[in-house]
């Protein structure tokens, strides 16, 4: 752990120079743990939620907890990314253009509360291979200090437990945007039933569950340990899913919790 709060500790002043941060917050272990160590700084912190369909029902209320938990003021604006056309398109960089559209929202919030610095929660591990919703927010001038500090994932989790927070070992999120193959058009139908999907699996007992949307094949990704089970249930997983619009449904590969 001394390397990581070596470094912690540099993210910690770094934060403090600018006083005052308005940061990207989701509630998932990442901007959860900058968040803390953000308020541990002394700054003064303001959390900004982007409620949209990507982020989700469960996704909303996971942001309200943590932000709850941890202590923050806490901002949710509707985020209405679906209507942007080059978005919605879901071409190769669709993560470029929903951030791009994100910060021009935070920014707006950030000018009305007087806060100059935009912070986000992306690490080393995250930037891996070709990002293009990293390479919008390096446009932007967005503060990363996890990445300007050499912070990955399994230090970010080290991090939580440090901080005794409840999402330390939580599975990683990501938007429900990612379910759909890049070229398909993103919906509020596509988005609303691989929610419901997911959300059935996870009431299985399911967790850190992920459905692809392939039209009429939804292809479950489970966690490593959860495939035996997984093969038990699938035939009740198959009706159900047939009611959500899944006519066919297959196993399509094991999930590593941490990353």
């Amino acid at each position: 752990m001394n390397e990581t709060l070596r470094k912690t500790r540099r993210v910690i002043d770094a934060i403090a120079e600018h006083g005052s941060i308005l940061l990207a917050f989701s509630g998932g272990v990442d901007s959860s743990v900058l968040a803390s160590v953000a308020k541990e700084s002394g700054a003064d912190v303001l959390a900004v939620t982007a409620n949209s369909e990507l982020l989700g029902h469960r996704g909303l209320r996971d942001s309200i907890k943590m932000a709850d938990e941890i202590g923050l003021k806490h901002e949710i604006f509707n985020f209405e990314i679906l209507k942007k056309k080059e978005f919605a398109e879901n071409p190769y960089n669709r993560c470029y253009h929903c951030k791009k559209h994100l910060i021009i929202e935070l920014a707006k919030i950030a000018s009305r509360n007087k806060i100059e610095t935009i912070a986000d929660g992306t690490n080393i591990t995250d930037i891996a291979g070709d990002r293009p919703g990293y390479a919008a927010i390096k446009d932007a001038g967005v503060f990363t200090p996890f990445v300007d500090f050499g912070l990955g994932k399994p230090e970010i989790r080290e991090i939580a437990r440090h901080f005794g927070l409840s999402v330390a070992d939580a599975p990683s999120e990501s938007c429900l945007a990612t379910r759909i193959p890049s070229g398909t058009e993103i919906t509020v139908k596509r988005i609303s039933r691989i929610e419901e999907a997911e959300s059935m699996l996870r009431s299985q007992g399911f967790c850190g569950v992920r459905v692809r949307d392939h039209g009429r094949l939804a292809c479950v990704e489970v966690q490593s340990g959860d495939a035996e089970q997984f093969r038990v249930v699938q035939e009740d997983v198959a009706a159900a899913f047939e009611r959500i619009g899944f006519d066919r449904v297959v196993l399509s590969k094991l999930r590593s919790m941490t990353l």
